[in-house]
């Protein structure tokens, strides 16, 4: 594409440059979202006053995200002629694997954040809850980011299926999977990184912990109205995303209501970003200086079994993720690039 924006070539094979898209396009959701997994498994389980409950099974997590996040971008191409069935089988069932390091996440965090729970004085089966520190708002935007993932979380398990995706695909469900997903899991946990780290940096204490609250408590209900809206606005009507729904002539009436709920959701989180700017500059700018430095929460493991040598070596994981990307996309490449057709003419947008 770069060629071609250059006016240097005449034209693109759109196939092949999709196929180009996808395969960074995919994994380059996980630099965003490994950040988060970072401080969910080594940070919150001490602000929540507790332990990490397995530091082997948030090994196991990453090294699995290392395996299986890049040979799945077929996922994104089932309906694109040229790509053989077989080929987006396999990508399938590589996404299917990629989901498994969320759903032991979910587990494993759960229950380091008991951990906290009850050593803060909480009994039963969900009593602990409540004595989790909610007027915290770095804890409490990273908890409600987790609680938004795991919604997104299963409307990505319906992409992954080839006969769903055929339902809601290039709809809106899609924006509001990844609303939950990107804007949800990885934007607000890294709000609620920010309320402990700016302070941290800048020597002053945060100038608002309220509005730092009403700001975590804002971006949750706005992410529940807009996904919900977009993704019920896919699924029931197949309203196309990627396009000004206000103005197109096949809008009907019958969507008002999930456009209404998008409208409501997107007012609550455009309030949430003002309120997050709001405390972040106000504490550089007037915030009280610290008596003492902010201590960098770093969880300790509940669990003091020895980590076993093939989860702490770097090889046998690197080079299956390797291997793995070979497997799912060199000969589909090999067979693109030998039969590429630079048919799609270009343009200048300036």
């Amino acid at each position: 594409l770069i060629p071609w924006s250059l006016g240097l070539i005449e034209g693109v094979d759109p196939l092949l440059a999709r196929t180009y898209f996808w395969f960074t396009g995919h994994p380059l959701v996980y630099f965003w979202l490994l950040p988060a997994y970072v401080s969910w498994y080594g940070m919150m389980p001490k602000q929540a006053g507790g332990k990490l409950f397995s530091e082997n099974l948030a090994r196991l997590v990453f090294w699995l995200f290392l395996l299986l996040s890049t040979p799945v971008g077929f996922h994104h191409q089932y309906t694109d002629p040229g790509i053989p069935t077989a080929w987006k089988f396999i990508h399938a069932i590589f996404t299917y694997g990629v989901a498994f390091p969320s759903l032991i996440t979910a587990f494993t965090v759960a229950a380091s954040l008991e951990t906290g729970g009850r050593a803060r004085g909480g009994k039963g089966w969900f009593g602990w809850i409540r004595k989790l520190p909610w007027d915290d708002p770095s804890y409490t935007a990273q908890n409600f980011a987790m609680i938004l993932f795991a919604f997104g979380g299963i409307s990505g398990i319906t992409n992954a299926s080839y006969n769903m995706n055929l339902a809601v695909h290039n709809t809106t469900w899609i924006p509001g999977h990844f609303h939950l997903t990107v804007g949800s899991a990885t934007t607000l946990t890294f709000f609620g990184i920010a309320y402990w780290m700016v302070p941290k940096l800048s020597g002053r204490k945060l100038f608002s912990r309220k509005a730092a609250l009403a700001q975590a408590w804002t971006w949750l209900f706005g992410m529940i109205f807009f996904g919900n809206g977009m993704h019920l606005l896919g699924l029931h009507f197949g309203a196309p995303r990627r396009t000004m729904l206000g103005a197109a002539p096949y809008r009907e009436a019958a969507w008002n209501m999930f456009t209404t709920e998008s409208l409501v959701g997107v007012i609550f989180l455009t309030i949430s970003a003002i309120l997050f700017f709001y405390v972040i500059i106000t504490t550089v700018l007037f915030g009280k200086k610290l008596d003492k430095p902010v201590e960098m929460p770093v969880a300790e493991s509940y669990d003091e079994t020895p980590t076993p040598k093939w989860l702490d070596t770097w090889k046998g994981w690197l080079y299956g993720a390797v291997a793995l990307v070979i497997l799912a996309y060199a000969p589909m490449l090999y067979t693109l690039i030998s039969e590429m057709q630079l048919t799609s003419p270009g343009f200048r947008v300036w």
